[in-house]
């Protein structure tokens, strides 16, 4: 697994140093392995580890509001996050369960906006397996290299 982070935490911090849109992704089908080699980045870089879905005060809080819940919403909660984030980059696991709730056009709204988010203090890895590269690769900002990394076909 060790090449396979060291592949991973280099393009995934070319991502976040851009200067304008720090958004990178962590993409993969369900069960590649997207968690464990997220949790080993964090802790290899010394970065911020959101499980969306486990750690209070996430997903637990849209409880008789999620179907209210828009990718605007999830937009000012990953700013408000990151302002409180004193690391070099967040990474936000499991963003699947709200993502799940919403129309395909709805996680293309959030997938293109989140990826332009210019007004960010810091590197952000948002993690998904409904986003895959055929998604999000017309949606996010131009550039040398793509702004994710596929686990799909990945080996360690």
């Amino acid at each position: 697994m060790t090449t396979l982070l060291e592949r991973a935490g280099t393009h995934l911090l070319a991502c976040c140093g851009q200067p304008r849109y720090r958004t990178a992704w962590l993409i993969g089908a369900p069960l590649s392995g997207k968690t464990t080699l997220a949790r080993q980045l964090c802790e290899h870089h010394n970065w911020c580890y959101i499980n969306y879905t486990l750690e209070p005060g996430y997903f637990d809080q849209l409880q008789g509001r999620l179907e209210a819940y828009q990718p605007g919403d999830l937009l000012q909660d990953l700013r408000l996050w990151g302002a409180a984030c004193e690391r070099s980059v967040m990474l936000v696991d499991e963003l699947d369960a709200t993502l799940a709730c919403w129309s395909s056009d709805q996680r293309r709204l959030f997938a293109a906006q989140a990826s332009r988010l210019g007004d960010l203090p810091h590197g952000l890895v948002l993690v998904s397996s409904l986003l895959d590269q055929e998604i999000l690769t017309p949606l996010l900002p131009e550039s040398d290299f793509p702004s994710y990394f596929n686990l799909s076909g990945v080996r360690p």
